[in-house]
Protein backbone atom coordinates (compact mmCIF):
# COMPACT_ATOMS: atom_id res chain seq x y z
CA UNK A 1 0.00 0.00 0.00
CA UNK A 2 2.58 2.56 0.84
CA UNK A 3 4.31 1.62 -2.29
CA UNK A 4 1.43 2.19 -4.49
CA UNK A 5 0.90 5.64 -2.62
CA UNK A 6 4.65 6.69 -3.33
CA UNK A 7 3.98 5.49 -7.26
CA UNK A 8 0.72 7.85 -7.26
CA UNK A 9 2.59 10.45 -6.06
CA UNK A 10 5.31 10.41 -8.48
CA UNK A 11 2.95 10.33 -11.15
CA UNK A 12 0.84 13.19 -10.39
CA UNK A 13 4.19 15.09 -9.90
CA UNK A 14 5.15 14.29 -13.19
CA UNK A 15 1.64 14.72 -14.62
CA UNK A 16 1.94 18.35 -13.36
CA UNK A 17 5.48 19.14 -14.24
CA UNK A 18 8.11 21.19 -12.19
CA UNK A 19 8.32 24.74 -12.60
CA UNK A 20 12.60 25.55 -13.15
CA UNK A 21 13.61 28.98 -12.29
CA UNK A 22 14.93 30.97 -15.22
CA UNK A 23 16.89 34.45 -15.63
CA UNK A 24 15.91 36.66 -18.55
CA UNK A 25 18.10 39.10 -18.17
CA UNK A 26 18.73 40.68 -21.60
CA UNK A 27 22.19 40.73 -23.07
CA UNK A 28 22.73 44.61 -21.87
CA UNK A 29 25.62 44.92 -24.43
CA UNK A 30 23.19 44.66 -27.15
CA UNK A 31 21.52 47.60 -26.02
CA UNK A 32 23.99 49.90 -26.37
CA UNK A 33 23.94 53.32 -28.23
CA UNK A 34 25.43 53.34 -31.91
CA UNK A 35 26.31 55.58 -34.79
CA UNK A 36 23.08 54.95 -36.12
CA UNK A 37 20.52 55.91 -32.85
CA UNK A 38 18.94 59.23 -32.97
CA UNK A 39 19.75 61.91 -31.43
CA UNK A 40 18.39 61.63 -27.24
CA UNK A 41 15.45 63.77 -25.97
CA UNK A 42 16.37 66.70 -24.26
CA UNK A 43 14.89 65.94 -20.78
CA UNK A 44 15.12 64.16 -18.01
CA UNK A 45 13.16 61.41 -16.70
CA UNK A 46 12.44 58.99 -13.53
CA UNK A 47 11.13 55.65 -13.55
CA UNK A 48 9.23 53.74 -10.39
CA UNK A 49 9.22 49.98 -10.21
CA UNK A 50 6.71 49.03 -6.69
CA UNK A 51 8.94 46.75 -4.71
CA UNK A 52 6.25 44.20 -5.11
CA UNK A 53 6.48 43.75 -8.53
CA UNK A 54 10.08 43.81 -8.68
CA UNK A 55 9.86 40.79 -6.12
CA UNK A 56 6.92 38.92 -8.27
CA UNK A 57 7.63 35.86 -9.96
CA UNK A 58 5.20 33.97 -12.54
CA UNK A 59 5.09 30.56 -13.73
CA UNK A 60 4.40 30.06 -17.41
CA UNK A 61 4.66 27.09 -20.04
CA UNK A 62 7.67 24.96 -20.81
CA UNK A 63 8.15 21.88 -23.26
CA UNK A 64 7.57 18.36 -21.92
CA UNK A 65 4.12 19.65 -19.21
CA UNK A 66 7.38 21.56 -17.54
CA UNK A 67 7.19 25.25 -16.49
CA UNK A 68 9.34 28.27 -16.20
CA UNK A 69 9.08 30.95 -13.49
CA UNK A 70 11.15 34.44 -13.66
CA UNK A 71 10.78 37.92 -12.51
CA UNK A 72 9.79 40.14 -15.24
CA UNK A 73 10.64 42.84 -13.49
CA UNK A 74 13.79 42.31 -11.71
CA UNK A 75 15.42 41.09 -14.98
CA UNK A 76 14.54 43.51 -17.21
CA UNK A 77 14.90 46.58 -14.75
CA UNK A 78 18.70 46.87 -15.64
CA UNK A 79 18.00 46.47 -19.57
CA UNK A 80 15.25 48.82 -19.27
CA UNK A 81 17.51 51.42 -17.23
CA UNK A 82 19.54 51.67 -20.33
CA UNK A 83 17.31 51.80 -22.94
CA UNK A 84 15.88 54.47 -21.43
CA UNK A 85 19.18 56.32 -21.03
CA UNK A 86 19.48 55.43 -25.02
CA UNK A 87 16.52 57.84 -25.25
CA UNK A 88 16.60 60.58 -22.85
CA UNK A 89 19.10 62.82 -21.40
CA UNK A 90 19.22 61.31 -17.63
CA UNK A 91 17.44 58.44 -16.09
CA UNK A 92 16.52 58.20 -12.01
CA UNK A 93 15.36 55.16 -10.17
CA UNK A 94 12.37 56.79 -8.02
CA UNK A 95 11.81 55.19 -4.72
CA UNK A 96 7.79 56.41 -5.09
CA UNK A 97 6.25 58.08 -7.77
CA UNK A 98 5.89 60.98 -5.57
CA UNK A 99 9.64 61.37 -4.49
CA UNK A 100 9.64 64.78 -4.67
CA UNK A 101 13.36 65.57 -3.60
CA UNK A 102 14.47 62.75 -6.28
CA UNK A 103 12.63 64.83 -8.63
CA UNK A 104 14.11 68.27 -8.06
CA UNK A 105 17.48 67.46 -7.77
CA UNK A 106 17.44 65.26 -10.82
CA UNK A 107 15.77 68.27 -13.07
CA UNK A 108 13.48 65.52 -14.23
CA UNK A 109 10.50 66.25 -16.41
CA UNK A 110 8.85 62.64 -16.82
CA UNK A 111 7.76 59.68 -14.77
CA UNK A 112 7.51 56.48 -16.52
CA UNK A 113 5.83 53.41 -14.68
CA UNK A 114 6.44 50.45 -16.84
CA UNK A 115 4.33 47.36 -16.65
CA UNK A 116 6.03 44.33 -18.04
CA UNK A 117 4.34 40.73 -18.81
CA UNK A 118 6.24 37.84 -19.76
CA UNK A 119 4.60 34.43 -21.48
CA UNK A 120 6.10 31.33 -22.71
CA UNK A 121 5.65 27.76 -24.57
CA UNK A 122 7.45 25.46 -26.28
CA UNK A 123 7.50 23.19 -29.16
CA UNK A 124 9.15 20.27 -27.87
CA UNK A 125 7.48 17.26 -25.60
CA UNK A 126 11.07 16.15 -24.69
CA UNK A 127 12.75 19.24 -23.17
CA UNK A 128 11.29 21.90 -20.75
CA UNK A 129 13.28 25.06 -21.68
CA UNK A 130 10.39 26.96 -23.75
CA UNK A 131 11.19 27.66 -27.14
CA UNK A 132 9.08 30.45 -27.39
CA UNK A 133 9.01 33.63 -25.13
CA UNK A 134 6.97 36.83 -25.43
CA UNK A 135 7.64 40.26 -22.88
CA UNK A 136 4.80 42.52 -22.95
CA UNK A 137 6.14 46.26 -22.19
CA UNK A 138 4.33 49.05 -21.85
CA UNK A 139 5.32 52.25 -20.57
CA UNK A 140 3.38 54.91 -18.92
CA UNK A 141 4.28 57.96 -19.13
CA UNK A 142 3.30 61.10 -17.11
CA UNK A 143 4.14 64.64 -16.23
CA UNK A 144 4.97 65.37 -12.96
CA UNK A 145 0.95 66.35 -11.74
CA UNK A 146 0.48 62.86 -12.80
CA UNK A 147 -1.16 63.05 -16.06
CA UNK A 148 -1.16 60.59 -18.69
CA UNK A 149 1.14 62.11 -21.68
CA UNK A 150 1.55 58.52 -23.59
CA UNK A 151 1.33 54.88 -23.06
CA UNK A 152 3.59 53.16 -25.40
CA UNK A 153 3.12 49.18 -25.44
CA UNK A 154 5.68 46.81 -27.18
CA UNK A 155 5.59 43.01 -27.41
CA UNK A 156 8.76 41.43 -27.51
CA UNK A 157 9.63 37.95 -29.08
CA UNK A 158 12.23 35.64 -28.35
CA UNK A 159 12.64 31.59 -29.86
CA UNK A 160 15.48 29.36 -29.34
CA UNK A 161 15.61 26.16 -30.47
CA UNK A 162 17.38 22.70 -28.51
CA UNK A 163 20.96 23.22 -30.41
CA UNK A 164 21.04 26.89 -29.01
CA UNK A 165 19.63 26.53 -25.39
CA UNK A 166 21.32 23.84 -23.73
CA UNK A 167 23.85 25.88 -22.64
CA UNK A 168 21.36 28.39 -21.64
CA UNK A 169 17.98 27.82 -20.62
CA UNK A 170 16.42 31.48 -20.42
CA UNK A 171 17.95 31.99 -24.19
CA UNK A 172 14.48 32.77 -25.82
CA UNK A 173 13.19 34.76 -22.50
CA UNK A 174 16.40 36.68 -22.76
CA UNK A 175 15.90 37.48 -26.28
CA UNK A 176 12.29 38.52 -26.07
CA UNK A 177 13.55 41.13 -23.40
CA UNK A 178 16.38 42.47 -25.72
CA UNK A 179 13.65 42.63 -28.43
CA UNK A 180 11.10 44.34 -26.05
CA UNK A 181 13.66 46.92 -25.32
CA UNK A 182 15.11 47.44 -28.84
CA UNK A 183 11.07 47.99 -29.89
CA UNK A 184 10.50 50.84 -26.87
CA UNK A 185 13.70 52.21 -27.67
CA UNK A 186 12.20 52.81 -31.36
CA UNK A 187 9.06 53.88 -30.91
CA UNK A 188 9.96 56.44 -27.55
CA UNK A 189 12.86 57.96 -30.15
CA UNK A 190 10.30 58.34 -33.13
CA UNK A 191 7.69 59.92 -31.06
CA UNK A 192 9.54 62.43 -29.20
CA UNK A 193 7.48 63.83 -26.45
CA UNK A 194 7.40 67.57 -26.37
CA UNK A 195 9.99 68.91 -23.54
CA UNK A 196 9.00 70.29 -20.79
CA UNK A 197 10.01 72.52 -18.19
CA UNK A 198 11.71 70.03 -14.94
CA UNK A 199 11.25 70.77 -11.63
CA UNK A 200 14.46 71.83 -10.06
CA UNK A 201 16.53 71.87 -6.74
CA UNK A 202 15.28 75.79 -6.43
CA UNK A 203 11.33 75.48 -6.76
Amino acid sequence: MKLFKLAACLLAAALAGCAHPLTITPNLAKLERDGMTPPRIKAKVGYYIADNLRSQEVTTPGGGGDKATSAPYRDVEAGLYIMLGNVFDGVTRLNSPSDRDAIRSNGISYIITPEILASSSSSSVLTWPPTEFHIDLLCKITDLDGKLLDSPKVVGHGQAEWAEFKGDFALSGKRAAEDALVQMQRKLLAERLAPQAPQTAAQ
